[in-house]
C-alpha cells in the first residue's frame, strides 16, 4: 500500500469515528425508559381477584358513559414490569407521552380482561399471571413471569 492509500484510509476511519461518535442514537440501544413514570402506588387499595387469577387495583373508576367492550379499539397509556420492578416496555419510552391505539382483541388474556368495562380516565394496576399473559406461549420470554401493568385509559372509539 502506497502513502497516498494509507491516509486516504486513516482519513476515512478517522471521518467513520467522527461520525459515530457524535451521533446521540445508539441504534443498538434498546428504548430510553428514564422517562417512564415510577409505579402507580396500590397502597391502601383492595385488590380484587377474578376466577382467571387476574388481580385488579382500581385507582379511578373513570368517567363517562361508555365502557369498553370486545369489539372496541382503545387508547391507552401504560407500563409493562415484572414483579421484580424490572420495566419491559412503556408507552412512555422515549419520552413519549401519547397513548397507544390497539383494538381489545388484539391483547393477551389477562390485559383484555381488565379493559373490558373500563370508562374512559380509568386507572388500574393489574397482576397478570402466566396462564392468562403469555403462559402458552413457547416463544415468548415473559411466559413463565406475572406481569404488572399500570394501566390509563385514555379513549374509546368503535
Amino acid at each position: 500500500m502506497n502513502a497516498i492509500s494509507t491516509r486516504i484510509l486513516l482519513s476515512a476511519a478517522v471521518a467513520v469515528l467522527f461520525l459515530f461518535s457524535s451521533c446521540d442514537d445508539d441504534p443498538f440501544a434498546g428504548p430510553d425508559l428514564s422517562t417512564v413514570p415510577d409505579p402507580l402506588s396500590i397502597q391502601g387499595i383492595n385488590p380484587v381477584t377474578s376466577e382467571s387469577g387476574l388481580i385488579t387495583y382500581e385507582l379511578d373508576e373513570g368517567e363517562g358513559p361508555l365502557e369498553v367492550t370486545i369489539r372496541d379499539f382503545v387508547g391507552y397509556k401504560y407500563t409493562l414490569r415484572l414483579t421484580n420492578g424490572r420495566i419491559v416496555e412503556s408507552s412512555y419510552s422515549n419520552g413519549n407521552t401519547d397513548p397507544v391505539f390497539r383494538n381489545v382483541r388484539n391483547h393477551i388474556e389477562g390485559f383484555k380482561e381488565a379493559l373490558l368495562g373500563m370508562k374512559e380516565g380509568g386507572v388500574k394496576v393489574i397482576f397478570v399471571p402466566p396462564s392468562i399473559g403469555y403462559g402458552n406461549n413457547e416463544n415468548s420470554d415473559l411466559r413463565n413471569d406475572t406481569l404488572r401493568f399500570d394501566l390509563e385509559l385514555t379513549s374509546i372509539a368503535y
